[in-house]
């Protein structure tokens, strides 16, 4: 398209309001994230440039003060805060795409030979090649542009897209830590109507991705290998003293309303600093940068990496690439994903979780992933 219309001019659109979901076809159900993470402070400070990532691993916090962390009771905070924003064109630059703007359904499309991200204007919710991804703010109208968050910009749309454009290349992958969800007194989701236990699934799930890295030449170290409890802290210290180069926390998921209408896959990355978690509660670490901080741009490489893979080998529905402040991506000193790979909730999904044919499906995936995120950092270097 000529690059003057790509200036467009908004007839009667605001900022504000909102806008159907990017998919009409999808419910609000599936658009609601189904674990709780928090909302800002007050006021988005104009972001800085990202700390760049070392080139050894984040700051050690010791594990004592980790917890206390966790304990902490959570402020009132506002609930929206000031944000910076880049327009689309801005976007399409630096991002080396071309912009398409329609102003009947108030999307901008993004595009090359390989790439195609579709933005709607007030929503959240964005596409990158037909998969779901979520910004941390909507997008918004600015000099009569469709514009997003420059954190956003920054720390997800340039890895997920660009990988290691402006970052510091991460230690080659050598260890690497699967974290299987819950343990001992902690059984995660029960489903007794199919009797499975959610913390079963996982350290299954983790065993069988577990021997196809090792067969790959990986080392791999588990945070727990049997059903015992771990504290959340204590996960994210077993991965430092293992000196993870990865971290991959394995879970099966839960809703607590409208659970036979809500089943897929949703893989989450560490929030960045002064943005929301997808699910936009209350949360005294939004103005902290934390350790898991320090890989931001390499969490959103490895997130993708793992959301396609799952997408592509379990042929579920995409329940999207989220942000959460979890307390093991938060405190994790390492590239750190969480997944959620399925529904135990529904039964339909929790039977195919119950039977190891399809955990095996789970496990090919998450290692797919995990092997495709280290061939992109290896093409970089």
């Amino acid at each position: 398209m000529p690059r003057a219309a790509f200036f467009f001019v908004l007839l009667g659109i605001s900022g504000a309001g909102g806008s159907s979901c990017l998919r009409a076809a999808d419910s609000a159900v599936r658009s609601a994230p189904s674990r709780p993470a928090p909302a800002p402070p007050a006021a988005e400070p104009d972001p800085k440039p990202a700390p760049p990532v070392p080139k050894t691993r984040s700051p050690v916090v010791p594990a004592a003060k980790a917890r206390a962390v966790e304990t902490k009771p959570t402020p009132k905070v506002a609930a929206t805060p000031s944000v910076a924003y880049i327009s689309g064109k801005e976007v399409a630059r630096a991002l080396h795409l071309t912009p398409t703007w329609d102003a009947r359904t108030r999307r901008l499309t993004l595009a090359d030979a390989t790439i195609r991200l579709v933005l709607e204007l007030d929503n959240r919710e964005m596409e990158l090649n037909g998969r779901r991804v979520f910004l941390s703010a909507p997008t918004a109208l600015r000099n009569r542009e469709l514009a997003v968050s420059r954190i956003d910009f920054q720390r997800l749309l340039t890895p997920a897209i660009r990988p290691g454009q402006g970052a510091v290349l991460p230690p080659a992958v050598k260890t690497i830590v699967l974290d299987p969800g819950h343990g001992g007194r902690d059984t995660g989701k029960v489903n007794s109507r199919v009797n499975v236990v959610e913390k079963d699934m996982t350290l299954d799930t983790a065993r069988r991705v577990k021997a196809l890295l090792g067969s790959a030449g990986y080392k791999v170290v588990m945070t727990r290998n049997d059903d015992r409890f771990l504290a959340l802290a204590d996960r994210a210290d077993i991965a430092t003293q293992a000196g993870a180069d990865l971290f991959v926390s394995l879970h099966y998921n839960a809703v607590e309303s409208e659970a036979e209408r809500v089943t897929g896959v949703e893989v989450y990355t560490m929030t960045p600093q002064y943005q929301l978690s997808t699910d936009r509660r209350p949360d005294d670490q939004v103005p902290v940068f934390n350790p898991g901080n320090f890989h931001d741009h390499w969490n959103t490489v490895l997130g993708v990496a793992l959301h396609r893979s799952l997408l592509q080998t379990l042929k579920v529905p995409d329940r999207g690439l989220k942000r959460g402040r979890y307390a093991v991506l938060r405190l994790a000193r390492c590239p750190a994903v969480l997944i959620e790979a399925g529904f135990l909730s529904h039964d339909g999904e929790a039977r195919k979780v119950a039977s190891p044919e399809y955990r095996q499906q789970v496990a090919d995936a998450v290692a797919a992933g995990i092997q495709a995120y280290i061939a992109t950092v290896r093409a970089l270097e």
